[in-house]
Formats: C-alpha cells, structure tokens, sequence
C-alpha cells in the first residue's frame, strides 16, 4: 500500500493549531471568546523576558541614557542603589523613557521584530502600572548598572550576560529594602523583578500568562536552553526549536498525565510520548519526529550531566534513543 504523503509542515502547523485550542478553551470558561491569539509558549516568554534588558543598547535608549555626573552625582547624595536609581530617574526622564519607547514599538513592528516588540510591549505595560517605581523597571535599573560599569571600567563595555548578572544580584542584595520601600509606597501588591507581557487586552494578561509561567520544568527548561548555547554552541533557531520539543513533553504531555517530577519520565513514558500522544496529538512528519528525537536526546543528555535523573533512569532513556529506527519505523511503512 502507498505511503499516504503529508505536507511538509504539518506537524508544526498541527502543534500550534493545538496550543491555540488549548488556550481559547480556557479563556471561554471565564468570558466570552474573543479573537483567537496565538499562544506564546512558556520558554518564548521566558527568553524575551531574559532579553529584556538588551534594549538599553538600542539607539533610541542610548539616545537618552544616563550621564556618568548623573550617576556619580546620584551615588554621592544617597547611600542606597535602589534611592540612587529612584533620585536619576526623574518624572522628566521617565517621560522621555516613554516617548522613546512608544517610538521603538513603532520601529520594531515596521521591521516585523516579534521578540523585541514583546519586549517594548512588556515594559509599557509595566510602567503604565499606577505609579510603576523607577527602582523595580528593569530598564532604568539596567540603564544605571550600564553606565555605573562604564565608570568603573572606562575601557570594558558591558554585555547583556554581564547585565544580567547586575540585575539578579540587585534584586538580591536589596529584596528586603524594595520590599520595605513598597509597602511605603502603598505598593506591596506589585511583584518585585516581575515584568508581564501584555496582550492586547491588557486585563487579561494575568489570566493568560500565569498558567504558561506556572509549569514545574520551568527552571528547569531554562537551564537547558543555556546549556545548549553555552555547552553545545547550538545557534539561535537550533536553540529555540529544541526548547520547543522539550516544552512540548514537559509542559503538555506532563500537564496531561498530571507528571510534575522529572524523576517519573522514564524510558517507558518517553516511549509512550513519541509513539503514542505525540503522534496522536501533534500528527507529526517524519522530520519532525526525528527532530523531537534530537531535542529529547539533547535533554536527557543534559539531565545526565547535571544529575537531575538518577543514573538507571538515564541509561534506560540513552537505549531508547540509541534504536531510533525503531522510533521511526512507521514513517518507513
């Protein structure tokens, strides 16, 4: 019997045509559907929110930023980062911070930059937040710590990594004092580091968000999309595919079967995953189930490495994935 032939892309077509559905289910059970949006997936959001602080080097930010007397001029009348930050960031800056925002979304939407407009969109919607503090808007603290390095280092121009790392040791070195600075402020409700991406109803952004954010791989995923940059030099299109893969069985298939360990994904349930929902669900082709295989491999190749399986598990899911031509056999019939 002829092999009945699929469109190239219908496995990817399928997979998002099923997150889609997946989410218009659950807004219909608190309101009327709307028009339907594509469903941003966990990983996506967490990237581009990782990302977020890159737009300090576009030119419409740089246009703007701060001046090292500003800073100095900030560090010598208060002691603490988060009041030097708050006294630099002016009610006639944060104005100037937004007109050229708004100009940055009109840019990155004529240039169709999906990732950056995500991350324009995040910050408005958080400085449009009543009385949104300088001292928790990523961008402001970012600008500052840019500038703070470049007066320290004349010669060494920061990078987002660099960046990153200035943020997270921020929020940790003054969690209590933020915490203690909103409750002054009437603000205990806004979450410290948190930055949402809106959609376009800014009132649903909670709704749609938190389930996506929620997943228990979460961390989990992220780790292992810097391990495929930084320990297997995957490049970028590389990288967010085989986030996608994973995501795909971490965060659906484990949703489904109400799985929220890694130790309970063992050879058996991968096995049932690739030949069973998977197929089922996504109606992949040949090539996408061979690049599920790779994501998957590469995965449990780094769940080995930084032992977060024991050592039985990830032997038993390393055979299983060394007979692949048993995995694909009914692509062959």
């Amino acid at each position: 019997m002829a092999k009945k032939k699929k469109q190239k892309k219908a496995g990817l077509a399928k997979r998002q045509k099923n997150k889609l559905q997946k989410k218009s289910a659950a807004k219909r059970k608190v309101q009327a559907m709307k028009t339907p949006q594509r469903r941003i997936s966990p990983g996506k959001v967490k990237q581009n929110l990782k990302n977020l602080p890159s737009l300090v080097f576009e030119p419409e930010l740089e246009s703007i930023a701060f001046t090292a007397e500003e800073v100095n001029q900030a560090i010598a009348e208060h002691d603490k980062t988060p009041d030097q930050i708050e006294a630099i960031a002016t009610p006639e800056y944060m104005d100037k911070l937004l007109e050229k925002l708004q100009e940055m979304r009109t840019r990155f939407g004529i240039e169709s930059d999906a990732n950056k407009s995500m991350m324009v969109h995040a910050i408005l919607y958080f400085m449009e937040q009543e009385e949104a503090p300088a001292y928790l808007n990523q961008i402001i603290v970012a600008m500052f710590y840019r500038i703070l390095a470049k007066i320290q280092e004349p010669e060494h121009e920061i990078d987002l990594k660099e960046l990153n790392q200035k943020l997270e040791e921020y929020d940790e070195t003054w969690t209590d004092y933020l915490q203690e600075k909103m409750e002054v402020a009437g603000l205990s409700d806004m979450a410290q580091g948190g930055y949402p991406m809106p959609s376009e109803d800014a009132d649903d952004t909670e709704e749609e968000l938190s389930p996506l954010l929620a997943s228990p791989f979460e961390s989990l995923v992220t780790e292992f999309s810097d391990y495929l940059g930084s320990e297997l030099s995957l490049d970028e299109e590389a990288r967010e595919r085989a986030v996608e893969d994973v995501e795909v069985l971490v965060n659906d298939y484990c949703e489904e079967k109400e799985i929220t360990e890694i130790e309970d994904l063992k050879a058996r349930k991968i096995r049932n995953f690739l030949e069973g929902w998977f197929v089922r669900m996504m109606n992949p082709t040949k090539e996408d189930m061979e690049t599920m295989i790779n994501s998957l491999d590469h995965f449990f190749q780094f769940a080995a490495s930084k032992e977060k399986l024991p050592l039985e598990t990830t032997e038993g899911i390393q055979k299983l994935f060394e007979d692949r031509s048993a995995l694909l056999s009914s692509f062959d019939a």
